[in-house]
């Protein structure tokens, strides 16, 4: 049996197939509206974090290395259910920190590569 991977393509079937409660589709393939976020480097800022611009509103700051590490192929929703069925949270092998790989191409705390076979994802108590 390999080991589950995690990837785009396999996150967009899993969010065209999730529904609510009523049987209702919770996302659409076709984006109701495009967001663009402009995020700018700051190394003050610690590592997966993201503050928003006091000076330059709709503008966030982050981590040089945060800003490398983050997925660019992120679908979002404004029903946050959609994040937390398409969780996977993994140990970093380098800093043991809990990740979740829905949103990171590599850890943004120690810049740690995940594995290309990933381990399965933690159960909730042991995050």
């Amino acid at each position: 049996m390999t080991e589950p991977t995690f990837d785009a393509q396999t996150q967009f079937e899993t969010l065209k197939n999730a529904k609510n409660a009523v049987e209702e589709r919770m996302y659409t393939p076709t984006p109701e509206a495009e967001i663009k976020v402009q995020i700018l480097p700051d190394k003050s800022v610690s590592p997966a974090k993201f503050i928003a611009n006091k000076t330059m509103p709709g503008t966030f700051r982050a981590h040089p290395v945060t800003i490398r590490a983050m997925r660019q192929d992120l679908f979002a929703g404004a029903n946050n259910e959609l994040f937390a069925d398409l969780e996977y949270n993994i140990h970093c092998r380098g800093c043991k920190t809990v990740i979740d790989v829905q949103f990171w191409k590599f850890c943004p705390f120690c810049e740690e590569s995940f594995p290309k076979d990933l381990p399965k994802p933690l159960k909730s108590h042991e995050l």
